[in-house]
């Protein structure tokens, strides 16, 4: 398997806000998490992604046991994530932001070195710039960006270390329809282009059917429902839940 848990759980308490949850992504996949407010899907997120560690259970990486790993080295093996909050540098560059999201695949720098002089790094900043298509926007200060191109941005910096997973939560929040709708093609895209194996927390249900391989339903901390966007949406349970079925 390529990414997997087996058995995930974490209590705070006693709330059990994920109860024994095994997910899986297929590598080259687009899969979503969805449910209603406080089922567990960030949290789910974060104990893929190494910010939480786990009350019980595993999670695996292309057959490795990376449930006990912080955040950081979870990142240097390849699952990267964005956050519902903006995480940018305002006060540099679209470029400069990138450039140091490049870098941090770097481990060793020399002092006298200008920053010009990494060709592979600028080069892996040049190249995300187009994939994010904020090219016209390489020398604009990121305070200036637009709120949908700050999201733009957040995944350009997340796609600067190269990630084999990338973990997107609620990537379109605060857009409005035009903006939302293109981020999900843009998305997409980086799926389809790049090969990316991608899992979305997304509370926009037309952008989760639309792009979507693969969506988990979670409720309450558990697995309500898996599969295809067909047939998430034809689940009787799903709707009462989640999509409004009487």
């Amino acid at each position: 398997m390529f990414l997997h848990t087996e058995n995930i759980a974490i209590h705070f308490g006693g709330l059990k806000a994920v109860d024994g949850v095994d997910f899986e992504l297929k590598e080259g996949r687009l899969k979503s998490i969805i449910g209603p407010n406080g089922a567990g899907k960030t949290t789910l997120f974060n104990l893929i992604a190494g910010v939480y560690t786990p009350t019980y259970g595993k999670v695996f990486f292309k057959g490795a046991d990376i449930t006990a790993l912080p955040l950081h080295k979870v990142s240097r093996m390849g699952i990267t994530k964005t956050y519902q909050i903006n995480h940018i540098f305002p006060s540099l560059t679209v470029f400069e932001n990138l450039r140091i999201a490049a870098q941090s695949g770097v481990t060793t720098f020399n002092f006298w070195r200008t920053t010009a002089s990494y060709r592979e790094v600028n080069e892996r900043a040049t190249s995300v710039l187009e994939q994010v298509e904020l090219k016209e926007k390489r020398n604009w200060l990121a305070s200036t960006l637009s709120h949908g191109e700050r999201r733009y941005l957040e995944i350009g910096i997340a796609l600067a270390t190269r990630p084999q997973v990338l973990l997107l939560d609620e990537p379109t929040a605060g857009m409005s329809v035009a903006e939302t709708n293109l981020c999900a093609e843009l998305i997409r895209k980086l799926n389809k282009s790049l090969k990316l194996s991608i899992v979305l927390v997304e509370h926009d249900m037309s952008v989760v059917m639309e792009i979507s391989d693969d969506i988990l339903v979670l409720n309450e901390g558990r697995k309500l429902a898996e599969g295809t966007p067909q047939q998430v949406s034809d689940n009787e349970e799903v709707q009462n839940v989640y999509l409004g079925g009487e």
